[in-house]
């Protein structure tokens, strides 16, 4: 028989010793040094493309060689210093969790292969459910918000008609439309198309000048979607746009749902991680009235890339979706995430949120909201000193802004920061304006890193101005 090489599995000290330097690196350099890429595209591209797949190296070379190349061609998007993503630097805890589940590799699709995986992963899912007010709901976890939101889709969908399940679309003689604020994360035009119903299933409900979703309008496109021979489905809240850190009208927009006899789904992918915080959950209130919801843990939660949730209120209607029968799977205990949610294998993404829950806590979860919170506070203090002025209300630790001196072009001020790379922020348009954002969201920002920032600020300025 064939021999396999040795390097499938085998590993030593030194490679332990070698991953554990890069690990180190990696999280040395959070704190310090240029935070975008030191390459440009094309040398990315071209270094990458020189490298021969016919000529295997040594493990260590190997590693050695993808941390260089992600070190030097990628946004170090963790570092204390990037303000400009909601998914800040990973934790350890997480980080050390998703090496285990890497190694073990367990099928966490079906319970009879993997009942300690499966049964951790459901204390966690009954943990997010039972602070959400759905006692008797289920919660899995995703590979993002995109999928958990389609999740939310789909069960609307079940609801609207029983013969959705076996006839799909086809079901409903009236076409069917969902309603989500013009400011909302507009993958929700994506799942649309994804599922059939079509982009211009999607309403956009426009705001009320403020990034909130107007209800008044939702109401009015409502009523006339259906004299046009519309069946609205679903309405989705936002609880926290990307632009803007904006929370919809969740409570309004909860009783027009339940006047038209619809689902309600809030969206709350980076807000909703305020559900471990007693102290700030007033900032959600209305979400324990929703039929779904969507939390990102690898946004606020601070676990690595690709850990959506999605919690439902009625389990039956993702168990009705997502139901399948085979001769080659188990059939368990009725509850294998492979015949209940739209996976039928992933890796053990709940033993990220497990680990951070089990090592830093509850109590550890609500200091970083207090840092994150104070963090933006004084963002908001530093800004009109310097001539920036705030143009977003958020109660949540996002500020957007522009230049109030000269006004000057939110994009150029934002392309010259990143010239010099000492540190990043977005530009979104918020209420049809050019703004700079600034999320005070990772665990090692401080205070200088603010200084910083907002010195980089007045240096773009005054070059631009020269």
């Amino acid at each position: 028989m064939p021999e396999i090489p040795n390097s499938f599995a085998y590993h030593d000290a030194a490679n332990l010793q070698t991953l554990a330097e890069q690990v180190e690196s990696a999280y040395s350099s959070f704190n310090d040094g240029s935070v975008v890429p030191a390459w440009s595209f094309t040398e990315t591209k071209r270094t990458i493309a020189d490298i021969d797949f016919k000529k295997p190296v040594a493990l260590d070379a190997a590693l050695s060689e993808a941390a260089n190349l992600m070190e030097n061609g990628d946004l170090r998007s963790a570092s204390a210093r990037c303000f400009g993503y909601f998914n800040p630097t990973a934790a350890w805890p997480a980080v050390v969790g998703d090496v285990l589940a890497s190694v073990r590799n367990p099928q966490i699709c079906v319970t009879s292969h993997a009942a300690a995986s499966v049964t951790m992963e459901r204390r966690i899912a009954d943990m997010v459910c039972a602070k959400l007010s759905m006692p008797d709901g289920t919660a899995h976890f995703t590979s993002g918000g995109s999928e958990a939101n389609e999740t939310a889709m789909l069960a609307a969908l079940c609801r609207a008609s029983s013969e959705y399940i076996e006839h799909g679309v086809r079901a409903f003689e009236k076409a069917p439309s969902i309603y989500v604020s013009a400011d909302s994360h507009l993958a929700w035009i994506k799942i649309a198309k994804a599922t059939g119903l079509g982009a211009k299933a999607v309403r956009l409900v426009p705001t009320s000048g403020d990034g909130r979703m107007d209800v008044a309008a939702l109401g009015d496109i409502i009523t006339k979607d259906k004299k046009n021979g519309f069946q609205p489905i679903m309405i989705a809240a936002t609880c926290g746009t990307t632009g803007a850190g904006m929370i919809d009208p969740l409570v309004a927009c909860y009783k027009i749902a339940a006047r038209e006899d619809i689902h309600f789904h809030v969206d709350a992918a980076w807000a909703g991680a305020l559900i471990f915080d007693k102290n700030r959950l007033g900032l959600l209130a209305g979400i324990e009235q929703a039929d779904s919801v969507t939390i990102d843990a690898h946004k606020w939660l601070s676990v690595p890339m690709g850990a959506g949730i999605i919690a439902l209120r009625d389990p039956s209607y993702a168990a009705n979706v997502f139901s399948v029968k085979t001769s080659y799977m188990p059939e368990g205990d009725g509850q294998d995430f492979y015949i209940t949610t739209n996976q039928w294998s992933r890796r053990f993404l709940g033993l990220r949120l497990w680990m951070m829950l089990r090592v830093v806590g509850e109590a550890g979860y609500r200091q970083m909201f207090d840092q994150h919170f104070a963090l933006a506070d004084y963002v908001c203090q530093q800004l009109p000193k310097h001539g920036w002025q705030i143009r977003n209300t958020s109660t949540l630790p996002v500020i957007v802004f522009d230049d109030a001196q000269y006004g000057l072009d939110s994009q150029a001020v934002a392309d010259e920061i990143e010239k010099r790379g000492k540190v990043w922020l977005g530009r979104v348009t918020f209420e049809g304006r050019s703004v700079l954002r600034i999320c005070t969201t990772s665990f090692l920002s401080t205070e200088d890193d603010v200084d910083l920032l907002v010195s980089e600020l007045d240096v773009a300025r005054h070059i631009l101005k020269a």
